[in-house]
């Protein structure tokens, strides 16, 4: 057959062809909106659930989309909207509480919205307040440091974003709408990364390759781009069944008993409300609430801001309880992330909790049941407690410090809260006339290992008492960035308790039920005692309190207090002593462990230690490293710079020198495959470069860690280049072939 190329045929050829390959793109684009949006539909359906099947009481529910338009139509909110790239975050009814800044206004029990817009231009949000008697704004106000919790609003744009990018593409292939999401999209932070300021959300899918691993992809809002993906471990099904579905079932309320008077209300973000509060007829504290829980996680490193309450990423799971305790009562809500809890990964169960006693005392406690993402973690709890007692400003503060109570005149934070206790086991009071608190935080920790964080501040408008807006991930904000200065003792006070709740994986369990027991939660504790006059200790007190640095607090449940001296690890092999010790929580050691954790690999390390810092042996090397592991950091982690402070470094009294000696030795026979080191402290050479020149390493410039690429292509793709491949072979043929048998032709 002879082919005939004319300039006419030439360009019908490539006329036809533009024209086919024009149609796949538009194909392809309408595929790929199809697919982001069952994407955000599956999301959604995690996120959001109708209000006739969450169990929402009457009330709760809101047109969103038509609150969204009041605000929009003010004519102040809108001049301040314009001109700047802004994003719609949400609008929820505020609880009676929330809205007593603007009760002159009209303002009450869920007759108000408060509407949240992101601010790109600038960072932060941007609030209003809108009357839903009177479809008006009554406030609007700007707040640079918040960053928004997850919400479906910004669900589009987040997974457009991740969509589009090549990494994700490369896991998940090109039809991210058949991907399962394995979490609800979360607002996340990376210590490491513009993610720690910036406004980020996390998605989380499960492998498409089936390990049971979920796949998270970080996503830079502000940026429009993905900052970091990577893996959190599989996680075999727990023994527990499926609870019932009861999500967003809650009951407000009040409660009178053994001299306290109480009520209560579900927020949308900030847990329950307990406001009000008197015992004897004198105030307590006017509201208590939790702003956020973030979970920290040093493996990525980073974590979310989850937020608890009736609109939340963890919402209200059954009804709120109320229990007689004999010389006093409670009440407690829980909140779980997932009906299927515990059968799920990365998946939230908290508890918050209120005690009241006959004798005066209170006690707001918090409990995580775990698991959460991964092996470790770190709980952070924001607890507001507006105090008010007597029913009105004039709180004197006071702090235990060293020796002696001192009057803190201006506002402050204070770190950590469970040691330089007064003789009597307290670290704060405060009192007005002659009602006098005293506090303190009850030790809990199995090994001891309690800290928390007390923020003292004047209360002042726009402060925490309306919604409480999340703020940048590992900063303590909100409250931090509200301590400028301001008076305290004398004025109207709030107090922010934030423990820090470490999970332990490994005997003892806590926070961390995996694999067994199935159940092991943590729980953070802070005692607020009626007291006499405030005095300072006497010289025989200090005395006593030299000899005994660390008294035992008084408890009024089972929870036995550890004692000051860390809990010695067990085990005399060396697999027994890594497995109680945690270690294969953070390390791949040999055939012990888990690859691509928080710490480097160690199935090699018996080869190179003794490369790691010139004039130490590899033996010096591993045993400073489980001693003083801050000592030298190794060269790279599997996620990322190897960061201080991460690896436990009690070891050396919790070890006794024959399991240091045996561990070591261990550690000295892992002679693994490895290529050659970096030295510690310096940059990594070249192929074949010996290490040396160590030093003590600073921290490291970061390196984002993405997850590596796969050569995965769509089936559709696939089908669709066989398509255009037809179509060029078919008419290249239909219009080159000669048809003239061989005689010159005239213009077709």
């Amino acid at each position: 057959m002879r082919l005939s190329f004319t300039p006419q045929r030439i360009l019908r050829f490539v006329l036809i062809n533009a024209v086919f390959i024009a149609f796949l793109g538009l194909w392809n684009n309408q595929l790929h909106r199809e697919s982001v949006q069952l994407a955000v539909a599956k999301s959604k359906q995690m996120l959001d659930m109708p209000a006739e099947v969450a169990g929402y009481p009457a009330g709760y529910a809101l047109d969103t989309a038509a609150v969204r338009a009041v605000a929009q139509a003010d004519t102040t909110l809108a001049a301040l909207l314009a001109d700047r790239s802004t994003e719609f975050v949400g609008a929820v009814r505020l609880s009676a509480g929330e809205a007593r800044y603007w009760q002159d206004q009209g303002c009450d029990k869920l007759n108000c919205a408060i509407v949240t817009y992101y601010n790109y231009t600038d960072s932060g949000t941007i609030e209003a307040i809108v009357d839903l008697d009177r479809d008006r704004v009554i406030a609007q106000w700007q707040d640079a440091d918040g960053r928004p919790g997850g919400s479906s609003e910004v669900l589009p744009k987040a997974m457009r974003i991740a969509a589009a990018d090549a990494q994700v593409r490369a896991i998940l292939g090109d039809d991210i709408g058949a991907m399962d999401p394995a979490m609800i999209p979360m607002s996340g932070w990376l210590a490491d990364n513009a993610c720690r300021e910036e406004w980020c959300v996390d998605l989380t899918f499960h492998d498409p390759a089936g390990t049971g691993r979920v796949y998270h992809v970080f996503v830079n809002l502000e940026r429009e781009v993905v900052a970091r993906t990577f893996y959190t471990r599989a996680r075999a099904d727990r023994s527990e069944g499926k609870p019932l579905a009861q999500r967003n079932a809650f009951t407000d309320g009040c409660h009178e008993q053994y001299g306290w008077s109480v009520c209560w209300e579900m927020t949308a973000n900030d847990g329950i409300n307990f406001r009000d509060a008197t015992f004897g007829g004198r105030g307590i504290f006017a509201s208590a609430k939790i702003g956020q829980i973030e979970a920290w996680y040093p493996s990525w490193p980073g974590g979310y801001r989850d937020e608890i309450g009736f609109a939340a990423t963890v919402p209200p799971f059954g009804d709120t309880v109320i229990n007689d305790l004999g010389d006093g009562f409670e009440v407690r809500q829980l909140f779980t992330e997932f009906t299927r809890w515990p059968n799920c990964i990365c998946c939230y169960r908290y508890e918050e909790i209120m005690r009241f006693y006959a004798d005066g005392r209170f006690q707001p406690r918090f409990i995580s049941h775990g698991p959460g993402c991964d092996d470790l973690s770190v709980y952070r709890p924001f607890w507001r407690i507006d105090v008010d007692l007597d029913g009105g400003p004039g709180d004197q503060v006071w702090l235990f410090e060293d020796t002696q109570w001192v009057e803190q005149t201006v506002e402050f934070e204070t770190h950590p809260v469970v040691e330089g206790l007064s003789p009597e086991g307290h670290k704060l009071a405060i009192f007005d006339g002659d009602v006098h608190y005293r506090w303190f935080m009850e030790r809990t920790d199995p090994l001891g290992l309690d800290e928390a964080y007390f923020f003292l501040l004047q209360d002042k408008p726009l402060e925490g008492e309306e919604p409480i807006v999340t703020g940048p991930g590992d900063t303590f904000i909100p409250p931090r960035q509200w301590i400028d200065g301001d008076a305290l003792s004398g004025e109207d006070v709030v107090l922010w308790w934030v423990p820090l709740l470490h999970t332990k994986k490994g005997g003892p369990w806590w926070c961390m039920p995996d694999p067994e027991p199935d159940f092991s939660p943590c729980e953070a504790i802070l005692h607020a005692e009626p007291a006499g006059e405030l005095r300072q200790p006497t010289a025989e007190e200090l005395a006593a309190l030299q000899a005994a640095p660390t008294p035992t607090s008084p408890a009024d449940t089972p929870t036995a207090a550890p004692t000051p001296t860390p809990r010695p690890i067990e085990g005399s092999d060396p697999q027994t002593i890594i497995l109680n010790a945690g270690c294969g929580a953070c390390h791949k050691i040999g055939a012990i462990g888990e690859a691509h954790k928080v710490g480097p690999d160690l199935t090699a390390i018996g080869l190179t230690a003794g490369g790691r810092v010139p004039g130490m042996t590899a033996e010096e090397y591993i045993r400073q490293s489980v001693l003083e592991p801050n000592a030298y950091l190794a060269p790279a982690c599997p996620n990322g710079p190897c960061l201080p402070s991460i690896m436990p470094r009690d070891y050396a009294t919790r070890l006794s020198v024959a399991q240091q000696d045996t561990l070591v030795a261990f550690l000295l026979a892992q002679q693994g495959e490895e290529p050659t080191p970096a030295a510690v402290g310096a940059g990594t050479p070249a192929a074949g470069t010996p290490a040396s020149g160590a030093t003590p390493l600073p921290k490291p410039a970061v390196v984002a860690k993405v997850a590596p690429p796969s050569n995965r292509i769509s089936s559709l793709t696939a089908v669709q280049i066989g398509l255009a491949l037809v179509v060029l072979v078919v008419s290249a043929y239909a219009l080159f072939r000669d048809r003239s048998g061989g005689k010159p032709e005239g213009d077709e």
